[in-house]
């Protein structure tokens, strides 16, 4: 015999529906808290390492380890941007000749064109010729619009991650400081007789997540590995930065590994301007290494990460995917799978018996 859904059942879902949409209005604020709550499950085994160390016989000071924790956390990101630096500072150069070489024959050439085939055109309603008026107009705009929206974007942009940063480092300071802080802000929002089921949500998201995060922490590493090498082997520049950047774009579900692989045959066609040989040769060949690199992805690692470490159909992921990513652009396809993998578990914990929910999670347990 089916369960029959309750009032309080009804009333429980329609709560869960208005907390999803607050957690939708406020999703900025939400990231800054998952992601410090991602970082203190980093950080905290250093913090518990630490207090194993006893002074006067006295343990570590909590507030000190996770003071400590935090500066390796932040010492390791500016260490890694210290050696991505001079690779990006590289491409830059490259894209600079590139410019100074290719850019300008181009735009010559073109103009060139809309002068000799396009003369009925009259664009200045006058008597200069097309090329003259549509470089006035690239000008004016660059010199004025452009540049002044550019400092605006860039000034904003820096505002942003200032606040975002500060945000996001005060909290997880907090998170490191006390293991169970997360848990006991969750618990303290919930009703008595529901914090068994809390619980359980709490211990088998962590449990699926990390099975989830850690593939994922595979897949970019399989990727870096094959295109990194396959690049290397053909000469091409810049492999291991390429590779990397491609691992990185792949975790976007969909778009991510075209928009990978895109950049890195950007990076290495503005690479054949300072000296590399063959670039058609190179190009192919790197189209190649990126193929190989997809198909391994998509015939082991995607199975393996998408679908049974989460327990969905891959029909199921391809949907929340779409959604989430024309909800919240690339961030939201990202954060989609587990984001899906939470709700079920809400779901199956504490609203089962609806025979939608018990449809999405019928596979859930695995």
């Amino acid at each position: 015999m089916r369960f029959k859904p309750s009032t309080n059942s009804i009333i429980g879902l329609i709560g869960f529906v208005i907390f999803g949409f607050a957690m939708w209005r406020f999703s900025e604020l939400v990231s800054y808290l998952l992601i410090s709550v991602a970082l203190s499950f980093v950080g905290r085994p250093i913090v518990l390492l630490l207090q194993r160390i006893s002074i006067r016989s006295k343990r570590f000071p909590s507030s000190a380890g996770a003071a400590i924790a935090l500066a390796m956390m932040l010492g390791l990101t500016i260490g890694l941007t210290q050696l991505f630096a001079p690779l990006f500072a590289e491409q830059a150069l490259a894209v600079q000749g590139m410019h100074e070489m290719g850019v300008e024959r181009m735009a010559n050439e073109t103009f060139s064109w809309i002068d000799q085939n396009l003369t009925w055109l009259n664009l200045s309603g006058d008597e200069r010729n097309n090329s003259t008026y549509l470089l006035e107009q690239i000008q004016g705009f660059v010199q004025l619009d452009g540049i002044g929206s550019f400092f605006g974007a860039l000034l904003q942009g820096l505002g942003d991650g200032f606040i975002a940063l500060f945000s996001i480092l005060f909290m997880t300071f907090f998170f490191l400081k006390d293991g169970a802080l997360f848990r006991n802000m969750i618990q303290a929002l919930t009703p008595d007789h529901l914090v068994p089921k809390i619980n359980s949500i709490m211990d088998r998201t962590s449990a699926l997540l990390t099975r989830y995060f850690g593939g994922l922490v595979v897949q970019v590493a399989i990727i870096t590995t094959i295109v990194s090498l396959g690049l290397s082997i053909i000469g091409a520049p810049n492999a291991f930065l390429i590779g990397f950047m491609a691992g990185i774009f792949n975790l976007i579900p969909y778009i991510g590994p075209m928009a990978g692989t895109a950049l890195g045959l950007i990076l290495i066609a503005t690479s054949s301007y300072t000296g590399a040989a063959d670039t058609s040769g190179i190009l192919l060949g790197s189209l190649g290494v990126f193929a190989v690199a997809q198909l391994v992805d998509n015939f082991f690692t995607q199975p393996i990460v998408f679908a049974n470490r989460v327990h969905a159909h891959p029909l199921e992921i391809f949907i929340v995917i779409s959604i989430a990513g024309n909800l919240a652009g690339a961030a939201g396809m990202v954060l989609a799978i587990p984001a899906y993998t939470l709700f079920r578990i809400i779901g199956q914990e504490l609203f089962s018996g609806f025979k939608v929910i018990d449809q999405l999670t019928k596979n859930l347990n695995g």
